[in-house]
């Protein structure tokens, strides 16, 4: 039995690593926005980009982050993706909670 296809990449029948890819591939979305529409938890959300980042690499794509950013002080989350991708609690500067979600998309791989 074929699977059917679905473009917008949120069908039923259509596992939450396929569904996230869709979504990636469609528009650029916040951790928290993935977390809403796939019902996941911070560890499972964060485990599904990891294996669609290496996909995405197999591929000859590439998971583009947007990193967090303080929303007190501006600081940047750069580099930080390596570890973890999803916001951070506290800003190591000035120690506010408040701050922006990262945002990811699958694309092209940049030269």
């Amino acid at each position: 039995m074929a699977r059917e296809r679905d473009p917008a990449g949120m069908g039923a029948r259509r596992t939450v690593r396929q569904q996230l890819r869709g979504l990636l591939l469609r528009e650029e979305l916040s951790f928290h926005t993935l977390r809403s529409l796939l019902g996941l938890s911070v560890r499972a959300l964060d485990e599904e980009l990891r294996h669609v980042e290496r996909s995405a690499r197999a591929a000859g794509q590439r998971l583009h982050v947007t990193p967090p950013v303080c929303l007190a002080c501006g600081f940047a989350f750069e580099g930080r993706e390596s570890r973890h991708l999803h916001a951070p609690g506290r800003c190591p500067r000035c120690r506010s909670e408040r701050i922006s979600d990262p945002s990811f998309r699958l694309g092209p791989k940049r030269p």
